[in-house]
């Protein structure tokens, strides 16, 4: 196994304090199975169902856990997914004196966590993100949610880990798709707070997923999440920067039934807010030209199918959190590496024929 590297974050009380482990190999050490003998209580393992036979099977041995699934991808993220677990933990008599472990991607964060946050009024939780998004973004913070007809995202709790487990050995069987979504929050992160750590991605274009390269980039991501989220830990002011290129993001999510991942449509979703804060003549064109370019290099797409109106992209947008009276707010920058603060609010509304700029632009309007 790699060294070891811990780092910790303390958000606001009541929040705990929460320690992130990095290692390659760091699964098959001896951390995770004295972390649980330290707690003395009884584990539950919940595992998407692509890992439960393969790295599931051989924790639940080691840590002598009960095994728990649920089917992976978005559709899984619901009310009814999150209340048969609940009857599957209540049945076998899962009690105060439970601790559960999430095994997965973001949807496993995200609806483990939510689990976790209500389930006997809340028991401890530890996250062992599996895909290079879940370690760089879905895992660190805090946020639960699940997903409803109305919107992505839209019921959940903000309820900490008392430790994230993040291996960077899983990631060699990651699928391209898979790196590229967690690329995605990597770049964000640059453009809303971190000038360094997105010309770290230009100068690293051609290697990006070299491990050591890798490991540089999971660390600045993370430490760059965990700043905001010492500060802002539910979401009242400066961490609503995190959500650039959400606004645009999840509603493309939603629009496609998440046939769009979530990588893909937040790197669709920052380079238009990138485009509608040139628009509104806080950005200048030469950094959007920048801006463009990696995500070109990148190979991330731009535009919607032509199946979708302008209309229906608008629509899904008015229960984005950041939304006030209906009206959708967006994130913006004035140069990489700098969200603008707005007052405090960190994000402002646009007139209809903004938008209007900004759906064709993005190709959204068709004749």
């Amino acid at each position: 196994m790699s060294a070891l590297k811990t780092v910790t974050f303390s958000p606001r009380p009541p929040a705990p304090r929460i320690e992130v482990s990095i290692g390659d190999g760091l699964l098959d050490s001896d951390y995770l199975p004295e972390l649980c003998r330290t707690s003395k209580r009884r584990i539950a393992l919940i595992a998407d169902a692509a890992l439960a036979k393969t790295i599931g099977e051989k924790l639940k041995k080691r840590l002598s856990a009960s095994l728990f699934i649920f089917d992976g991808g978005e559709p899984s993220k619901t009310r009814e997914t999150k209340h048969r677990l609940e009857d599957e933990l209540l049945k076998e008599r899962f009690g105060r004196d439970t601790l559960l472990i999430a095994l997965g991607g973001g949807v496993a964060t995200d609806l483990v966590g939510f689990l976790a946050s209500t389930y006997m009024r809340g028991v401890p939780l530890i996250l062992i993100p599996t895909t290079l998004l879940a370690m760089v973004d879905a895992s660190i913070g805090g946020k639960t949610g699940l997903d409803t007809s109305f919107g992505k995202n839209q019921i959940g709790t903000f309820y900490h880990p008392t430790a994230i487990i993040i291996d960077t050995a899983v990631l060699a069987t990651l699928p391209q798709k898979e790196w590229l979504n967690g690329l995605a929050e990597i770049l964000k992160y640059g453009l809303i707070g971190d000038a360094s750590l997105w010309k770290f991605c230009e100068e690293h274009a051609a290697h990006w997923q070299k491990p050591d390269i890798l490991s540089h980039l999971i660390q600045s991501s993370i430490s760059a999440k965990m700043k905001v989220v010492e500060d802002d830990p539910e979401e009242k002011e400066l961490r609503r920067i995190l959500n650039f290129g959400h606004t645009v993001g999840h509603a493309l999510e939603q629009i496609s039934r998440y046939q769009i991942p979530h990588g893909a449509a937040v790197a669709m979703g920052t380079q238009a807010e990138s485009y509608l804060s040139h628009l509104l003549g806080y950005l200048s064109e030469n950094e959007l030209k920048t801006i463009l370019r990696l995500y070109k290099n990148f190979e991330f797409p731009v535009c919607l199918p032509k199946a979708f109106t302008a209309k229906q992209f608008f629509a899904s947008m008015d229960l984005d959190k950041k939304s006030k009276g209906g009206q959708p707010r967006f994130v913006l920058i004035d140069r990489i590496g700098h969200a603008l603060p707005f007052d405090g609010a960190y994000c402002r509304p646009i007139s209809t024929s903004d938008f209007n700029a900004l759906a064709t632009w993005m190709e959204l309007t068709h004749d």
